[in-house]
């Protein structure tokens, strides 16, 4: 009896830890050329490319087990165009496969947002503003 009561609660350990969850943590950069909000009216703004990303993640996970954005910051003053945003997004898959899947929406939806920003302002790929990029740009780790 003894025996196959460790056999079976042996057999239930594994089977938790075979369906344990994948976790991680992504960290998204958004920078743009920003500006003083007299002289540059018109500029990318890395805060709005941000918030248009978040809205995409939303869509695209809309499951609050599965994706927590947070952390969200950018922008240095109330009177400038934001040069960059940045937040977190926490993911919680079943396993690897699910949590690839979930990396890969993530990154969509990022780059979805920053196209949105570049669009809604007319900025051309490769066009400079000041001597910088005019574009919204991205990097997640």
């Amino acid at each position: 009896m003894k025996g196959k009561l460790l056999v079976a609660l042996l057999g239930s350990f594994a089977a938790s830890v075979a369906m344990a969850d994948v976790s991680g943590v992504m960290t998204v950069d958004i920078q743009g050329p920003g500006g003083h909000s007299s002289g540059a009216y018109g500029n990318t703004n890395a805060v709005h490319a941000a918030a248009r990303a978040i809205m995409e993640i939303e869509k695209a996970i809309p499951s609050q087990a599965q994706c927590v954005v947070s952390n969200f910051t950018g922008g240095v003053s109330v009177n400038a165009i934001a040069a960059d945003g940045h937040f977190k997004v926490a993911l919680k898959a079943k396993d690897e496969k699910e949590m690839a899947a979930l990396k890969q929406k993530v990154t969509d939806a990022v780059k979805k947002g920053v196209d949105a920003e570049n669009a809604f302002r007319s900025v051309k790929p490769g066009q400079l503003t000041g001597g910088v990029p005019s574009e919204v740009r991205f990097a997640i780790k």
